[in-house]
């Protein structure tokens, strides 16, 4: 008996030393390695560029843990940034981030500032690894990622390029529209017996300056992009040629929707300029000296500010640009509420307080409303409806506070008067949450699994900013903006209003680093258009009704190009998220057994082996031996050895029982 409990437990473990490696078919551990460059502070406060090693490995099946490591550790945290560069890759691959884990780690000879700026090239990393793609050593990468998978701008690039010409790079990827660099020179002026020293910009023409340390910099817009780059070639973007068919299909069907908007926002115009003239001549009279020609100018000045508005929506419904005429009715109305308002309180000092209750009451109410209608669920289609309605409910309370803490009648009631209208328009949204359907309900857990990303993105991002405010010129009206909306989705506990409110955070904070970074904002809003039409491509007939909205808004406003690239940004990573929301719903295996990736024509084999590809399978840098030939060696040793066993089992139940002394 004990020779046969023996021989059990040793067919036992054989069992379950191949199983999981030949059996199954899916296990697979990929090993990359990318040099990465950063900047580090020096003694005399200075900068300097310094280069790292990232090493990744991907590991399927896996539960979409993701594991990062530095040594010496960074001064920014990048376990946000990193997640976010596993969730692109994954996407990408066409696979659901869970059923992988991530593993990265940094490996610097000095402390790093800017952690977030080598996220783009991890992102690269884990998607060549979860494809199987191999990676030019010779190519170097400087940009964060984003969850729409573009590549956002950074500091520090003359000194980053440096690092990466010594380290040998002859290709230097960096974000779209950051092809020049400021450096700061020491300049020594001679003022009679006085020697004056004093830091002067410079502006550095990278491309140049690149060619004459032997390195061709090239700028990508996103991860698509970079890939094609990284693998020589191998890896092709989707084709996007079909995009205007795609959107062409919807636009149309929302046309009677638009027009109900114009002329609702048309009658609150109408309706709020007539109580302004009710009262006009009364308020006005209340005012006397300086104060009285003050308040009539600015009246003026709004009322001649309506009827520009008023001109201009009705030039753009006449061209059928529908919702770029609503966006500047709304206008209008905010303008005629802001008169009424200002009139109004120049009667009565209390009405203020008595409209921000209203306010208040109204945007909540919206927000309950949406909790309220889904709490069963809410459909695929309806999510950027959603994320619309709360964004402006939010809105609506955020301008509240800030007419709250304003100084003077005239920005307190026009801080009154944009709430009120942001709030009405929030209403208005409310109404097409049911107005297309795909059938697809998306799990609670989905969204906050992508809220949470989205709220430690907006973390590290913010971070990220705060560490460069000693050595850049931030625009501080748009960084207001992002924390204003930052610190609002850190004290919000549902997790729609923290996705909601997380993109909008997150598209300013985009729109921050653009600014500040990148010389022409028209690049930014380029690089943001290649990266939706990717997306809506890859989306097909699950594109958002927003899409249409938010580019024909883009196209129309091209003249205001940061309010151009806001809306740019949160529609692409809307759309980011709309799609991993998607592959979560639908379903996405691991890289062996994935139906479809959009890389490099793969052809797939349904037996329980590791896919097959097209693409070359050799790996980068210090990766792992193919699994493939590895288990096929293991699998003939363990049928020689089962074979051995049963041997041995059968010669045990026929030979001949031992005697015993």
């Amino acid at each position: 008996m004990r020779k046969v409990a023996c021989i059990v437990l040793l067919i036992a473990l054989l069992t379950s030393l191949i199983y999981p490696s030949y059996l199954s078919g899916n296990s697979i551990v990929r090993d990359r390695h990318v040099v990465i460059v950063a900047v580090t502070q020096l003694s005399n406060g200075s900068y300097s560029g310094v280069s790292a090693d990232l090493y990744v490995r991907v590991t399927c099946p896996g539960s979409g843990h993701v594991y990062v490591e530095t040594l010496p550790l960074t001064q920014l945290d990048l376990q946000a940034s990193t997640r976010i560069a596993a969730l692109v890759a994954s996407r990408v691959a066409g696979i659901d981030i869970n059923s992988c884990d991530y593993y990265a780690s940094v490996r610097a000879e000095a402390p790093i500032i800017g952690g977030p700026s080598a996220s783009g090239v991890t992102a690269v990393a884990f998607t060549s690894a979860l494809l199987n793609l191999p990676l030019r050593e010779d190519v170097v990468m400087t940009g964060m990622i984003m969850p729409d998978g573009s590549i956002g701008p950074v500091g520090g690039l003359k000194a980053k390029l440096e690092a990466a010409a010594s380290r040998g790079a002859k290709v230097f990827l960096v974000p779209y529209g950051q092809t020049k660099d400021v450096d700061y020179v020491v300049v020594t002026e001679r003022r009679g017996s006085l020697i004056i020293q004093r830091a002067q910009q410079v502006v550095v023409d990278l491309v140049d300056y690149g060619r004459k340390l032997g390195v061709n910099v090239v700028p990508v817009a996103n991860v698509y992009d970079a890939l094609n780059i990284f693998t020589g070639g191998v890896f092709k973007a989707p084709d996007v040629s079909n995009v205007s068919y795609l959107i062409g299909g919807i636009s149309p069907s929302l046309d009677p929707v638009f027009k109900l908007w114009i002329n609702d926002l048309t009658s609150e115009i109408s309706k709020y300029v007539y109580l302004g003239d009710s009262i006009k001549d009364s308020a006005l009279g209340t005012l006397r000296g300086a104060a009285a020609t003050y308040v009539r100018n600015l009246i003026s000045n709004i009322e001649s500010s309506i009827r520009t508005a008023v001109s201009n929506g009705r030039e753009l419904e006449n061209s059928g640009l529908l919702y770029a005429a609503s966006s500047t009715y709304f206008q209008a109305l905010i303008y005629a509420k802001w008169r009424y308002y200002l009139l109004n309180t120049l009667l009565n000092n209390t009405y203020p307080n008595y409209l921000a209750t209203s306010i208040n009451t109204s945007a909540y109410s919206v927000i309950n409303r949406v909790h309220r209608l889904l709490s069963d669920g809410i459909d695929l289609a309806s999510l950027s409806v959603v994320a619309n309605v709360l964004e402006r409910a939010y809105d609506s309370i955020l301008y509240l506070n800030t007419s709250i803490n304003s100084q003077g009648i005239d920005m307190v009631t026009y801080y009154l008067a944009l709430a009120d209208a942001r709030a009405y328009t929030a209403k208005l949204w409310l109404g097409l949450i049911n107005y297309r359907s795909v059938g697809i309900l998306i799990k609670p857990e989905y969204i906050k699994d992508m809220a949470t990303y989205i709220q430690s993105l907006a973390y590290n991002l913010y971070s990220y900013i705060i560490a460069l405010s000693s050595s850049a010129s931030l625009p501080s009206e748009v960084l207001s903006e992002a924390y204003s909306r930052y610190s609002l989705m850190a004290s919000l506990d549902n997790y729609l209003d923290v996705f909601a409110v997380g993109l909008s955070a997150l598209s300013y904070m985009h729109v921050t680093l653009a600014t500040t970074f990148v010389s022409d904002l028209s690049s930014s809003i380029e690089m943001l258009n290649k990266t939706i039409s990717t997306s809506l491509t890859l989306l097909n007939e699950f594109t958002p009704i927003d899409a249409i909205m938010y580019m024909e808004l883009a196209s129309t406003y091209s003249s205001e190009p940061q309010y151009q690239l806001y809306m740019l940004s949160r529609l692409s990573m809307l759309l980011a998220t709309y799609m991993t929301l998607l592959k979560s719903i639908t379903g996405g295996g691991n890289p062996t057994t994935s139906t479809e990736i959009q890389a490099c024509t793969p052809v797939i084999t349904m037996t329980k082996t590791v896919t097959q590809t097209t693409c070359p399978t050799a790996e980068a840098g210090k990766s792992m031996p193919d699994l493939q030939s590895l288990n096929r060696v293991s699998a003939a040793i363990a049928i020689i050895l089962l074979a051995v066993v049963a041997v041995l089992l059968i010669l045990s139940k026929t030979a001949p029982p031992t005697k015993g002394p």
